[in-house]
Parts: C-alpha cells; sequence; structure tokens
C-alpha cells in the first residue's frame, strides 16, 4: 500500500522543485534583510552611546558647578583618559559597556569646555569598527567633528 494520500484525483504533498523553490526565496529574502538589521542593532549600540556620552556630559558640568573647572583628564592618573570618568565624575562607569570606549579628552582643569570621546570597540562589523562620536559642553554629538544624527 502507497504512502501517498488522494484528494480529489491529486496526490498530496510538496515536489522537490516546489520547496527548493521555497528555500531559494528564503535565502533571497534573509540575504536581502541581513544588512538593514545589522544596521539597526547598530544605531540601538549607538544610542547607548548618546546616553552615557550625554550622562559624562552632565557629571562634568556638575563637576564645574562644584570646583569651577571641567574634571578633564589628569596625566598623573594610571589611566588619564577613562579615571575622571568613574572616580571624579560620581557616575557609574560607563567604560563597562561592551561596545563603547569612553574617554575624557580635554585637560584637567580646562575653564571653558571639555571633549568627551565614545569610540566604537574593534569587534563591531567592519563598517562600524573604530566609529568616534564626540560631546562637549554644547551638548552636540559629532563625528569626525561635523554635526550628527541618525
Amino acid at each position: 500500500m502507497k504512502n501517498n494520500r488522494i484528494f480529489h484525483g491529486r496526490k498530496i504533498g510538496f515536489t522537490l522543485t516546489e520547496i527548493l523553490i521555497v528555500v531559494v526565496i528564503m535565502g533571497l529574502l534573509g540575504t536581502l534583510a541581513l544588512p538593514v538589521l545589522v544596521k539597526t542593532i547598530e544605531k540601538a549600540k549607538f544610542g547607548e552611546a548618546i546616553s552615557n556620552l550625554n550622562l559624562i556630559r552632565t557629571g562634568e558640568k556638575i563637576y564645574f558647578l562644584q570646583y569651577s573647572f571641567y574634571a578633564g583628564r589628569d596625566d598623573s592618573d594610571p589611566n588619564p583618559k577613562t579615571v575622571a570618568i568613574k572616580d571624579k565624575l560620581n557616575i557609574e562607569d560607563p567604560n563597562t559597556s561592551p561596545y563603547f570606549t569612553y574617554t575624557i579628552e580635554s585637560p584637567k582643569g580646562d575653564l571653558s569646555d571639555f571633549t568627551v570621546m565614545a569610540t566604537r570597540k574593534s569587534d563591531a562589523p567592519s563598517a562600524y569598527a573604530g566609529k568616534e562620536y564626540t560631546i562637549s559642553k554644547d551638548g552636540v554629538i559629532r563625528k569626525d567633528g561635523l554635526p550628527f544624527s541618525f
């Protein structure tokens, strides 16, 4: 006895050709969707960087109100660019992020402005690895020195 069932004179089931066509179509859709997915994921990670840059900016402004100068980096510290963030600004260390490294680029004691940089770590897809975003007292996020929005 055959296992193929007959329904109104037709065998029920899919042919190998039909299954291959579906697999090819699914592969094409996946290929088209993957770049969009990666871009969306990177956008979310950039959102985290914006949040942390604004947190550091707020910490610098509070520090300025207390001491009349910005915390900046202290070259006598073992890791001068990152120590100021967690120890002097009294905020949670943003450098625990697996996606970005945050550094204060301006020197300690600056009276006019400060610059904080978020650098994308090297484990990112090649189009995004090493990208640098900065924020200063004015609160504008910059990429390569130019105002940036996504």
